[in-house]
């Protein structure tokens, strides 16, 4: 018998694929739900890696072919006082960091997307494509602590801001409240859209991202939510099918695509 031939790129291909429905066969039987990213190149960490897989937090395979809704988060500036340590209201309209550009590099099969915009956001051109304002989209309302410092808070009322996800300012909302609210709107988007972007601020981003990687584990708090960093002017992906909701990038810096 000859020497073996080498195998050619799409018989390379042809066996990964293979190998990857085969690792998904066997991670249904023990009822884990893991689809692979990046080319079937598992992540050795974080979001995505096997210590994951039996939760919510299952990963969008890029390459495939994904039906139902693909939703991309962009998460806006950060109002300029919240650099100084200060709590921001919903009056300054912060720069969204969209282009269509970053619009055709992830959602490339879409021709015409809905744009969903948060009132605390700058308005985008619509390049054609449908804009709507979503008020469920605004960023958590501080009522009159708004442009107040954290420091200038006693260190009770510090202590239950930070660690109380129940608690509200006057006249304000707590996290909990600012969490459902932005989750409902989730919730209740329609499976029909193929593809939409979502425009708000980190914490708003955020809130989205808690929902995909927490679903039916019970009520989201601030423990959660200090897991998961969203900077300022950067891309998250989310989609969703049947139902699950899934999470595909995490925190891309804008201009990345």
């Amino acid at each position: 018998m000859g020497a073996a031939q080498p195998e050619t790129a799409r018989q390379t291909a042809t066996h990964e694929k293979r190998e990857h429905r085969a690792l998904d066969k066997v991670l249904e039987k023990a009822g884990i739900r893991f689809s692979v990213l990046n080319r079937g190149k598992i992540m050795p960490d974080g979001v995505g890696c096997l210590r994951h897989a039996g939760k919510s937090c299952t990963v969008m395979a890029q390459s495939g072919k994904v039906c139902g809704l693909k939703l991309l988060c962009c998460a806006s500036a950060l109002p300029g006082v919240v650099r100084k340590g200060v709590l921001p209201d919903g009056a300054e309209q912060v720069a969204h960091g969209y282009t269509p550009q970053t619009a055709a590099a992830y959602l490339p099969s879409v021709s015409q997307l809905t744009v969903f915009y948060a009132p605390d956001v700058a308005v985008p051109d619509g390049q054609g494509h449908i804009m709507r304002p979503q008020d469920a989209l605004r960023d958590r309302d501080y009522g009159t602590w708004a442009g107040t410092g954290l420091q200038a808070l006693n260190p009770v009322q510090q202590h239950a801001f930070l660690t109380d996800a129940t608690f509200a300012p006057p006249e304000g909302e707590s996290f909990a409240a600012s969490y459902h609210r932005t989750t409902l709107w989730l919730d209740d988007i329609s499976q029909t859209l193929p593809a939409a972007i979502v425009l708000a601020r980190p914490a708003v981003v955020r809130n989205l991202l808690l929902r995909v990687l927490y679903q039916g584990e019970g009520a989201v708090g601030l423990a959660h939510a200090a897991r998961v960093d969203v900077p300022p002017l950067s891309y998250s992906l989310i989609s969703c099918h049947a139902g699950q909701w899934r999470l595909g990038l995490l925190g891309v810096p804008a201009g990345g695509a």
